[in-house]
């Protein structure tokens, strides 16, 4: 199986530190002998590789995850403009879903209500897209079932911006304030750590976190 690039199979192997891979590889590999067999020519093993590599990178979700105000969404919009992919913003869909906006979906229902929508709008955007930039909002990795969701086809990147950098905004329901914000990183930074497959600093420019996520996603494709 190569669609999701990683099954619930590879994933549980993962989480308990057992070698896995998904199908893509082995989809080449077929390829790659099928060629060899209708036009007689050997190909060295390299090529095997060199194409893995690519559609791989090409295929994956590029996923970022942090503290609202970290500068998600327009990392995100730079990343996607530098490499040709679609910018989907999680916040953005569940408003579109929601028909409201974030701060009223919280005064109206409660956080466990916006929750379930964000759960439904992320396991929605993981399993139709591949080879997007995905944005995603402060508490969406806090359930184990989003992360899952956010794996099958991407990697996750913390945009870690330091607490001191951060803005409260109206718009943010539980970071309205600087103390809400830095109760929300106290809770979270441990968690955003764990879940991610690598840990970006957002202290400087953004175009320069752009960069660390686009180098850092090269890097764990090359093989």
């Amino acid at each position: 199986v190569y669609n999701p690039l990683r099954t619930n199979l590879v994933l549980d192997a993962a989480e308990r530190g057992i070698a896995s891979e998904g199908g893509l590889f082995m989809l080449v590999a077929q390829a790659v002998a099928a060629s060899e067999l209708f036009t007689g020519e050997v190909y060295n093993k390299s090529v095997t590789d060199r194409v893995f590599r690519d559609i791989s990178a090409e295929k994956e979700n590029i996923v970022l995850i942090g503290m609202p105000g970290a500068g998600k969404s327009t990392v995100g919009q730079i990343i996607a403009e530098r490499l040709g992919r679609r910018l989907i913003d999680t916040d953005e869909q569940i408003v579109k879903s929601a028909g409201m906006a974030i701060p009223e979906i919280f005064d109206r229902y409660g956080e466990e209500r916006f929750r379930e929508l964000e759960s439904k709008v992320i396991a929605e955007v993981s399993s139709a897209n591949t080879g997007s930039v995905i944005s995603t909002g402060g508490g969406a990795v806090l359930l184990s079932e989003n992360v899952r969701s956010l794996r099958r086809s991407g990697r996750l990147f913390y945009l870690d911006r330091p607490l001191l950098l951060l803005r409260p905004t109206d718009d943010r329901p539980l970071a309205r304030d600087f103390d809400a914000l830095r109760r929300r990183y106290e809770e979270r930074h441990s968690i955003y750590s764990s879940v991610c497959d690598a840990v970006i600093d957002n202290s400087g420019t953004l175009d320069s976190a752009a960069d660390a996520v686009i180098d850092s996603l090269r890097m764990m494709t090359d093989i």
